[in-house]
């Protein structure tokens, strides 16, 4: 991940990419599919932030090259390998790729966090002419209405002064971000995980905000919400589906 000013590495840095690469959700198998339809084979594309490599590998089964890089030296080395992905450390505005290298740019759940206008520059030098970029992202989850409010009540008061200025962006779904191309319409995708009420408060964890309030005070409000939250879980030994609001942002540049 790539942060502005004012967010700390650390947020993503450290044990919490030990959280990130075991909790972050598999983004939907029909994205890449459908992304994979879009542009000629062979083709090479560009993982960017991508932290411990969730969607770097899964766009290699249908992409025959994957660069895949982060500001973070911490993400990469607990990075998932694949032998069609290229882990390395870099910033996404500056990087050491060839011009026109890429059929692909993809950006999962980090664009909030770029600077768009070196950004922008260094895809428009990446990118063939005709090149794809495509971002994504989740904001919120839901599990079911006890579960709901438990965690509304008993975690996000002590998280309302940490929320990084960049994560309106998320919740708005990036529709505050002027992109330099028109946006391609794009089918809808459904995100969604099974996790036992443990994977969800590790998912928590991972929060921005959660990291930065770690950072300064502590955990014990995760370990006060802990019980409200299992309490609240219908069914706290068994796994339940937690849905993630879903959303994508592509187009081509010329």
């Amino acid at each position: 991940m790539l942060f502005s000013p004012g967010v700390s590495m650390r947020t993503f840095d450290g044990q919490s990419s030990t959280y990130y690469s075991r909790t972050r959700p598999l983004y939907p198998a029909e994205l890449y599919y459908w992304l994979s339809q879009q542009v000629a084979a062979p083709s090479v594309v560009w993982d960017c932030a991508c932290g411990t490599g969730q969607a770097s590998v899964d766009l290699a089964a249908y992409f025959d090259r994957v660069e895949a890089s982060d500001i973070s030296e911490s993400q990469i080395t607990a990075a998932t390998p694949h032998r069609k992905v290229n882990y390395q450390v870099c910033p996404a505005e500056k990087t050491p790729y060839p011009d026109h290298y890429f059929d692909v740019v993809c950006v999962a759940h980090a664009l909030h966090w770029f600077n768009l206008e070196a950004f922008w520059a260094e895809l428009k030098r990446v990118l063939k002419p005709g090149g794809m970029f495509v971002c994504w992202g989740y904001n919120w989850l839901q599990v079911g209405e006890a579960e709901d409010k438990a965690i509304a009540e008993s975690v996000l008061p002590h998280l309302a002064t940490y929320w990084p200025p960049q994560s309106r962006l998320l919740w708005n779904q990036y529709r505050d971000i002027q992109f330099p191309f028109a946006l391609m319409d794009v089918p809808e995708f459904e995100l969604s995980c099974h996790w036992t009420v443990t994977q969800t408060l590790d998912f928590i964890r991972t929060w921005s905000a959660s990291q930065l309030r770690i950072q300064e005070q502590g955990e014990e409000f995760l370990v006060n919400a802990s019980p409200i939250i299992r309490d609240a879980w219908s069914e706290p030994s068994k796994k339940q589906e937690v849905r993630l609001p879903f959303f994508v942002k592509a187009g081509r540049f010329t």
